[in-house]
């Protein structure tokens, strides 16, 4: 690598670290919590509950182990995780009647309406964007958005 890549390297990524944090803020911003509460402080979802959200919206029903295993959080985290969702009518509980130990978590009809419009708005402005580059592979882009992703929470093999 030539000194002038290089340093077009690092502008790059230095860009990215600055944008980073204005595209966490823009997706937060512009996710079910805002549309679903009407700014009510204490109800607003957090990061890890929109996770959530987005998980569910994907999956549909599922059971407290598969969420904690697709959140890559435990057992207990899922179960508090639930409970507050639960207390802002995000999703309900669901215990099954063959064996209680299993609780099925599904989204509340409310919270699947809200993920589905703001999952459409989202498409819209990426295909929106892609269309301004044309020249951006978005399997590539894709990739490494996973990459990065990986890296930061410590999992470079990821």
């Amino acid at each position: 690598m030539t000194a002038a890549s290089r340093q077009k390297n690092d502008a790059t990524t230095t860009d990215l670290i600055q944008l980073l944090p204005e595209l966490v803020v823009a997706l937060y911003e512009s996710a079910p919590h805002t549309r679903a509460r009407r700014g009510a402080p204490a109800a607003r979802l957090t990061g890890r509950q929109m996770k959530a959200v987005v998980f569910l919206a994907h999956r549909g029903q599922v059971t407290m182990g598969e969420l904690a295993a697709g959140l890559a959080i435990g057992r207990a985290a899922a179960s508090e995780l639930v409970a507050r969702l639960a207390d802002k009518g995000v999703v309900s509980r669901v215990h099954d009647p063959a064996d209680r130990r299993v609780v099925t978590v599904t989204l509340s009809a409310r919270a699947e309406a809200l993920a589905a419009d703001v999952f459409a708005e989202w498409s819209a402005q990426i295909t929106a964007a892609f269309a301004l580059y044309p020249g951006i592979d978005p399997d590539t882009l894709v990739a490494f958005l996973r990459t990065v992703i990986a890296h930061l929470k410590g999992r470079p093999g990821s």
